[in-house]
């Protein structure tokens, strides 16, 4: 009997609620279900720390628990010093961890994180997938030169949407779109007569909270028994908590932190909002629809576009604060349009976003690569 595949997902930490965490978790956890050895593996975080469900078969591995200091400056030259630095140990850290277990295949989770890994050591890129998990032009320039030059010699590279296909293909023809799919499902939509509007996300700049808590305001303007819930932790949330009460509008939403039963917030929602600058495939968005809420997002790059319909939600020009304003009370204003768009919603999941069809790409991808490291090793 052969030995299985030996399969390592990695990403610069796991003790945070984020999509690419989940994505990570969610994956091990089928590939061990598929027969083979998998496991996550990140700089700092042991299993205790991680706060998505891992089967016990899926090994949690670390590179190093030493921190780098933050430093005092704040001007230009020292925060640029500072990242070179996180991002030199986070690719040493991660090259430690390929090295100690020696995989068949390496999945690299994100632009910086495959850049920093294989800026020191390319002579596993034959077996080594990547994906950004995020619009094409998230980063800067540096990272998108620093990939120009890397993912060429990597053995795949994952697209998570149609939009950014070609410029991932121009780099490395071996390139897949692989949608990302929700974990959560359902047959039929929650009705919901609250005026509850729910946002899944980490307080950072690109997940535009500061944006939604301004188009809040005039939400509740017209409607003032609305009330939004924004679940997630990050290191903006006392900003956008100061933006809230400046506005007047603290007492109308709830700042939740992160939780395990997340799907119990979208089953209490009757419209769910997502206000990023710019996604990948955003899995809260996913979901959301695949639970039957209607949604009201930004149309950023790439990702809600290929996701949101007029039949299950509302897109809105991103950064239009107004927009997102009109379309939320739109549909917090009507039960028959929202019970409509939850069905479209759950029957568009179930066809274009299947869990199966995600799985069975990916372990397909895998299947291929370890295949062909096996010949090469043979040969």
């Amino acid at each position: 009997m052969a030995a299985p595949i030996r399969v390592l997902l990695l990403c610069d930490r796991l003790d945070i609620s984020g999509g690419v965490e989940r994505f990570v978790c969610a994956l091990a956890n089928y590939l061990v279900d598929e027969g083979m050895d998998a496991a996550v593996g990140s700089v700092d975080s042991v299993r205790e720390d991680i706060l998505y469900p891992l089967k016990p078969q899926v090994r949690v591995l670390t590179g190093d628990r030493k921190q780098v200091a933050s430093g005092e400056g704040d001007s230009r030259v020292a925060r640029a010093w500072r990242l070179a630095r996180t991002q030199w140990r986070i690719g040493r850290s991660l090259n430690r961890v390929i090295r100690a277990e020696r995989p068949d295949v390496i999945v690299l989770n994100g632009l910086t994180t495959a850049c920093s890994v294989l800026a020191l050591d390319r002579r596993f890129a034959a077996r080594t997938i990547c994906c950004d998990h995020n619009h094409f032009s998230a980063r800067s320039m540096l990272w998108q030169r620093l990939r120009g030059w890397l993912y060429p010699s990597v053995a795949a590279v994952v697209s998570l949407t149609e939009a950014d296909a070609a410029r991932f293909r121009a780099l490395n023809a071996r390139t897949e779109v692989i949608y990302n799919a929700s974990g959560l499902r359902a047959d039929e939509p929650c009705v919901v007569d609250a005026p509850i509007v729910v946002a899944v996300g980490r307080h950072v700049a690109q997940k535009g909270f500061d944006l939604l808590v301004r188009a809040w305001a005039e939400v509740v303007a017209a409607m003032p028994d609305a009330r939004l819930r924004i679940v997630g932790d990050g290191p903006l949330r006392a900003s956008h908590e100061e933006l809230a009460r400046d506005l007047g509008v603290s007492d109308s939403i709830q700042w939740l932190a992160p939780t395990r039963d997340i799907e119990r917030q979208y089953r209490e929602a009757a419209v769910f909002v997502l206000s990023s600058r710019y996604e990948g495939m955003p899995l809260a968005l996913l979901e959301a629809q695949a639970l039957g809420v209607p949604a009201v997002s930004f149309d950023c790059p790439t990702g809600p576009g290929e996701i949101v319909t007029p039949e299950t939600g509302r897109l809105v020009t991103a950064g239009d604060a107004k927009g997102l304003a009109a379309a939320m009370v739109e549909l917090l204003s009507s039960a028959s349009l929202r019970e409509r768009m939850g069905r479209a919603a759950i029957a568009r999941s179930k066809e274009v976003f299947s869990p199966q069809a995600h799985e069975r790409r990916w372990t397909a991808l895998i299947r291929d690569v370890a295949l062909r490291q096996a010949y090469g090793a043979a040969a």
